[in-house]
């Protein structure tokens, strides 16, 4: 087993040393970068420093971690006073000796040229013991939490036995816990405890090490299957023991029967749980969505008839934001088709069609050549004129098509090519090519944006339109 000592100085030193003097004691004298700078006398894990003339200034003592309780470093002056400090970022050491004097050297008590004599004085003006003040509160705290769960849980005669299985004083089962290493470290040890209810159903968890140093900042926190925390105080464990006297697996399972997690049969409340929370964060994925939902608005159909009802189309898949997407299997023309319900009747309608809808304040119609897999989508129109339109790809916000009356299709303007951007002639070919008409210059326009397209639909409109 690892030295008690040892093991407390590493699991104090916390990051890269700010510290570049090489740090010696020898024979009762401290070193600096090969320089004697003060003397020291270690008794008793106390360590005393003097003045190269053997005059006593100050002493420092090492209150080490334990358990969730962080330690720190206790100074006390020639005049009598105390002051406690939480440890400096002193980095990395196995010497208790040079973690007491890296700290020295953080409060400015010590310096490459010896101990700072104003700084004493100025440090040791007063008392604070703060530290350990506030530790006692919070011991006194902790104690006061552990007896109210006490109470309830020694009312049911919560019991753990060496297998893991929970039993109130009717010798009923209750459920399950388990200790499981977690890691393969040979000194810190990681453990997770796992509470189950007689069904199997993990209800709840807790991750800790074997001195809890990596849980002392933030506490031993539970975490449940509802995603709810809540901190527990235990001190001082045996993680080789048998669980029925396991001090962590008690006080885990004591404070989740104090806030209500009884165990039993807990399997409709976890489902129910979990529904709720899959239905939540569907909702949160459809308003997030760029799909429409039960909107008021009208269908113009294929034979210009209008009907009016709700708007549901999706243009995205909620299953893929929700990470449970269908992968390869999952054909859907999203955008291809819109649902219009009409006093609880659904009726279809497709893109190909070249059908138009509005839904709230947005209006789409049916066109060819904005979909990347070909076929017909429904896309925004962001300006109209004679049967001309502006476009913008829902599922591509950042492209806009134009779409003239006298052609099939809409067609793509911008940079975005197959592979790269498009040079400048090659959209002005195809530009050329679509809107056939010499009173057009490309060079005027920027194609690119909406107002461009506008531009080009409006003067297509009066210089083109025969």
């Amino acid at each position: 087993m690892m030295n008690k000592k040892l093991f407390v100085v590493m699991a104090m030193a916390v990051s890269i040393s700010a510290f570049s003097q090489e740090i010696k004691i020898k024979k009762g004298e401290l070193l600096l970068d090969d320089k004697v700078v003060a003397k020291v006398d270690d008794k008793k894990n106390v360590y005393s420093f003097s003045d190269l003339n053997g005059q006593p200034k100050f002493s420092i003592k090492v209150y080490p971690t334990i358990n969730t309780e962080k330690g720190w470093v206790e100074f006390t002056g020639q005049n009598g006073n105390v002051k406690e400090v939480d440890f400096a970022d002193t980095g990395f050491t196995l010497s208790q000796g040079k973690l007491i004097v890296k700290n020295a050297l953080a409060q400015g008590l010590l310096t490459k040229d010896g101990i700072n004599e104003e700084k004493v004085k100025e440090f040791f003006q007063t008392t604070d013991r703060s530290l350990t003040e506030n530790r006692e509160k919070t011991k006194k705290m902790q104690q006061e939490v552990n007896d109210k769960e006490d109470i309830l849980a020694n009312e049911m005669g919560i019991t753990i036995d060496n297998s893991g299985k929970i039993w109130n004083k009717n010798k009923e089962l209750q459920g399950y816990i388990q200790r499981v290493n977690t890691g393969n470290q040979t000194i810190i040890l990681n453990y997770e405890y796992r509470v189950y209810d007689i069904n199997k159903i993990q209800i709840a968890k807790l991750q800790c090490t074997n001195s809890d140093t990596f849980n002392s900042k933030n506490g031993l926190k539970i975490t449940t299957y509802d995603n709810k925390e809540t901190e527990i105080f235990v001190t001082g464990n045996d993680y080789n023991g048998a669980l029925s006297q396991d001090k962590m697996a008690d006080r885990m399972v004591r404070k989740l029967f104090a806030n209500g997690y009884t165990l039993g049969d807990m399997k409709d409340t976890v489902v129910d749980h979990v529904n709720n929370k899959n239905q939540t964060a569907e909702n949160n994925a459809k308003a997030n969505s760029k799909n429409i939902y039960n909107t008021p608005g009208y269908v113009i159909d294929k034979d210009g008839a209008k009907k009016e009802g709700s708007i549901t189309i999706e243009f995205e898949s909620i299953d893929a934001k929700l990470g449970r997407e269908k992968g390869m299997g999952d054909l859907t023309n999203y955008g291809g088709t819109v649902t219009l319900n009409v006093n609880g009747k659904d009726e279809f309608f497709k893109a190909k069609d070249g059908v138009k809808f509005c839904a709230g304040e947005k209006c789409f119609i049916g066109v060819a050549g904005t979909s990347m897999f070909g076929g017909s989508v429904f896309s925004e129109i962001l300006s109209e004129n004679n049967g001309s339109y502006v476009l913008l790809d829902v599922k591509t916000p950042e492209d806009y098509y134009l779409k003239l009356a006298n052609q099939p299709k809409a067609i793509y303007l911008g940079e975005r090519g197959g592979f790269g951007k498009r040079k400048p002639e090659k959209i002005k070919k195809v530009f050329d090519e679509y809107v056939s008409c010499p009173a057009l210059d490309f060079s005027k326009y920027d194609t690119r944006t909406k107002e461009g397209l506008i531009k080009v639909l409006n003067d297509y409109q009066s210089s083109c339109k025969k």
